[in-house]
């Protein structure tokens, strides 16, 4: 690859939310941003949609299969008009950035007809995860969403990786899989095997593949539920336990185990408080 092909880094990447019917926005929202904080090569930024009546997103909103080929065929011209209208709400707010992006993904939760759960072309990617189900939990689909996001991220970058790789399922981030639960495996391994590692060096970038082993390692950020400094935490805070919710959201018996974690450690900071202020009052008891 020349120099003067080769994709400089960080790259800028706009993210759009599609229909996502009842998935918790907010918790995929600081995940996906909260990815900025563990890498520098990629730098994922949300931007509203003007236009909730433009043809690819109501056809992306439909609750029955849709055509990938279709959708494939109107994204450049979405992308076109997305780029135009972000423009000028830009300039409306007279910001100083007025350029948006030339790279964008968008988050759906439509199905598509050949059961593949997205679709590129040149500067846009769409996902389409309408067809998880709950027995793919875990990982959660919020998860799925964020490696997702890191695997069309990456093929904006690295021609050689720009589609699905290699046939059999390695838990490899570039694993082309049949199923959508297959995906599970790139989300739960944390891998790049060293075929893809090798594009990646061809594509002159080399250092890309620790930096995003160190990402999908999720054991490494996400860190406890029951830490609301950490990232789980966080999300759990907001309403989506990634350890428990095996749905789009929580269901009763889910809701009920968050109530009762919650519950419990409040109670055990009751008992601690009470243990410590009847030693504290036997020990001047004892002074006296």
């Amino acid at each position: 690859m020349s120099l003067q092909s080769q994709i400089s880094l960080p790259a800028q990447i706009g993210i759009l939310l599609g229909d996502l019917g009842e998935v918790n926005i907010v918790a995929l929202k600081y995940l996906i941003i909260h990815l900025n904080t563990l890498q520098s090569d990629f730098e994922f930024e949300f931007f509203p949609i003007t236009d909730r009546q433009d043809p690819v997103l109501r056809q992306m909103s439909k609750t029955s299969e849709i055509e990938r080929s279709r959708v494939r065929a109107e994204l450049p011209g979405f992308l076109e008009r997305t780029r135009t209208s972000l423009s000028h709400l830009s300039q409306e707010y007279k910001l100083s950035q007025a350029i948006p992006p030339d790279k964008f993904i968008l988050l759906t939760m439509a199905r598509f007809n050949d059961n593949y759960y997205f679709v590129r072309v040149a500067g846009m990617s769409v996902l389409a995860l309408g067809n998880w189900e709950r027995h793919m939990a875990p990982p959660s689909l919020l998860e799925f969403f964020v490696t997702l996001v890191l695997r069309q991220a990456v093929s904006f970058v690295s021609p050689s990786l720009k589609g699905s790789v290699h046939l059999g399922t390695k838990g490899c981030l570039f694993d082309f899989t049949h199923k959508l639960e297959d995906v599970r495996l790139k989300t739960l391994q944390g891998f790049i095997c060293s075929d893809c590692q090798a594009s990646l060096a061809t594509d002159g970038h080399a250092q890309l593949a620790e930096h995003l082993l160190s990402v999908l390692d999720t054991s490494r950020w996400l860190g406890k539920t029951e830490d609301p400094t950490t990232p789980a935490g966080i999300v759990s805070n907001l309403g989506y336990d990634l350890f428990k919710t095996k749905g789009v959201k929580p269901n009763l018996w889910e809701k009920t185990q968050a109530i009762l974690r919650e519950e419990g450690v409040k109670e055990l900071i009751k008992l601690i408080g009470g243990i410590t202020l009847a030693a504290l009052l036997l020990w001047l008891g004892l002074k006296k």
